[in-house]
């Protein structure tokens, strides 16, 4: 990989996701499975590769290195969420009505740099998502970001309206069953 290529790629992937996001779409056509690790025993070394995730540092192109693609992502989710106050402004509260709602979890908030960031994918039109409070208390409280949102935006044979499967935004978005939606966060893993 040439010096050009250390710039280009990072940039081509962080427009690509940073689009995606604004456009309430998955991050990933398909989830990856790999991961690097270090520092672990050769037992957990052993577990590791006898479900085939390796502890290999990446060799292959830098546009589908995981940790590269995870770090980018990350940086557009932050960078399309939006503060508590334009939030505050968007719902038509005031800031501590925002705050409020992000310690009760009704709202979706990521810490970031002293402050607090709002992904895009829980507003629509000027309003809170249909029934995200009851959703997120389903979701287990240890799912990093990233994995919200992706959870969020990505489409799943669980939910189907016709022969279309829905993401559980556009679900909730339809008025589908919230409850369906809460089941699903269960069972999220």
């Amino acid at each position: 990989m040439n010096d050009n290529d250390t710039i280009e790629v990072p940039a081509r992937l962080y427009a690509q996701a940073r689009r995606r996001l604004l456009e309430n779409e998955p991050l990933r056509d398909q989830p990856t499975t790999q991961s690097t690790a270090s520092s672990l025993s050769a037992g957990e070394v052993a577990a590791l590769e006898s479900v085939k995730l390796t502890i290999t540092p990446w060799a292959g192109e830098a546009s589908e290195d995981p940790l590269v693609a995870s770090i980018i992502d990350y940086m557009a989710l932050l960078e399309t969420s939006r503060t508590t106050a334009e939030v505050a402004e968007l719902l038509q509260v005031d800031v501590s009505r925002i705050r409020q709602r992000l310690r009760e979890h009704s709202l979706f908030g990521i810490e970031y740099d002293g402050e607090r960031r709002l992904p895009r994918f829980q507003f629509e039109r000027g309003q809170v998502l249909p029934g995200l409070r009851e959703v997120l208390a389903g979701l287990p409280e240890a799912l990093n970001p990233l994995d919200v949102a992706e959870w969020f935006l990505t489409r799943t044979a669980d939910l189907e309206v016709g022969d279309r499967a829905l993401s559980p935004r556009e679900w909730l978005l339809r008025g589908e069953s919230i409850a369906t939606v809460v089941e699903l966060a269960r069972g999220f893993e």
